[in-house]
């Protein structure tokens, strides 16, 4: 089987109110070589790796989903002459990359601590501390 990607443009909209929207499809020029026949699946934004709402992507490729789909991007990133295609190419690339942990200063105990990137600006206080402040306030109000 041999898999490649096809990203499709589609405009919407009249005046003022214009976008477009870009669909990314997997194919298989094994079966086929014209479109609607060689369709396997369409690309997901995001592959999830805990795998509770799998796409047919991730169903269909399993664990290998997350590769397959970085090499057919990587591939296209190369071949493609369109500066928009090309930029939603390599923000795709950003998603599939794994969320790196960050270390933090508590703001109490003034010790490092580890967070995801996502809440590296909202959490300035270590769960230890967090646990101390839930205790001390448990306390007051027995």
């Amino acid at each position: 089987m041999t898999f490649r990607l096809r990203i499709f443009k589609r405009d919407y909209g009249r005046g003022p109110y214009t976008g477009s929207h870009l669909r990314f499809v997997v194919l298989d020029s094994n079966k086929s070589k014209s479109y609607p026949s060689n369709f396997v699946s369409m690309l997901p934004m995001r592959i999830d790796s805990d795998g509770k709402i799998p796409s047919v992507f991730t169903k269909l490729f399993g664990n290998n989903s997350l590769k397959i789909a970085r090499g057919l991007l990587t591939v296209s990133l190369q071949k493609e002459h369109d500066s928009e295609i090309k930029a939603e190419i390599e923000r795709r690339l950003n998603l599939l990359e794994p969320n790196p942990v960050i270390h933090v200063k508590c703001r109490v105990c003034r010790q490092f601590f580890k967070t995801p990137k996502e809440k590296a600006r909202n959490q300035k206080i270590c769960p230890e501390c967090i646990k101390r402040f839930q205790q001390k306030k448990i306390n007051r109000n027995v």
